[in-house]
């Protein structure tokens, strides 16, 4: 993969199916909000498996201790923070770079919560807005324009955030060296396989 691949222009997204009311985000904001959710949620299970790892638990276990404590994804990413910077033996350059794909998750999960909780504007087009009609803590922040190209963009660096925790993941736990995964993709420098 190199950058011209990466930045080249998308094809124009078409959704066969009929509306049975032409309201709401268009069909292109409405693929795109469905890439975001499936790559969001991707994340979410890569941490889960991180979460599991570092307290030695199978993944089920796990999930079964986070449900029946009431342990949300932000704590088991807290968690998961805490045994990166303070664990010995882990592989300090894939720890580093965990924690860079962990703040970066941190920081689109502010996006991924106005996109679920907050209402979507009945607009076509290729922007859309989002209201907090709800509770806005401050009520000039209360709608935001969402343009398809930026939650597209959104999508992209989500899939990055997974393919960089996955990778760094595989380190951590000993399956493979840097080294041994950096080999099987020459074409792609360690920055863009291990970091977002």
């Amino acid at each position: 993969m190199n950058d011209q691949s990466e930045f080249q222009p998308r094809q124009p997204v078409t959704i066969d199916w009929i509306r049975p009311y032409d309201i709401g985000p268009s069909d292109a904001h409405l693929h795109a909000i469905g890439q975001f959710m499936a790559n969001y949620s991707m994340v979410e299970w890569e941490i889960s498996g991180l979460f599991a790892f570092f307290l030695s638990l199978p993944i089920g276990e796990a999930q079964r201790l986070a449900v029946d404590s009431n342990l949300s994804m932000a704590g088991k990413l807290r968690y998961v923070q805490g045994q990166l910077e303070d664990r010995e033996g882990l592989d300090q350059e894939s720890a580093s770079d965990l924690l860079l794909c962990l703040k970066e998750f941190d920081t689109i999960s502010k996006l991924r919560h106005k996109i679920v909780h907050w209402q979507w504007g009945l607009n076509e087009g290729n922007i859309a807005t989002l209201t907090d009609l709800i509770k806005p803590r401050n009520p000039e922040r209360a709608t935001i324009s969402l343009p398809l190209t930026e939650l597209r963009d959104k999508c992209m660096h989500i899939a990055k955030i997974y393919r960089a925790l996955s990778m760094n993941f595989l380190v951590i736990s000993g399956q493979y060296s840097r080294e041994q995964l950096l080999s099987l993709r020459k074409d792609t420098s360690p920055e863009k396989l291990f970091r977002p």
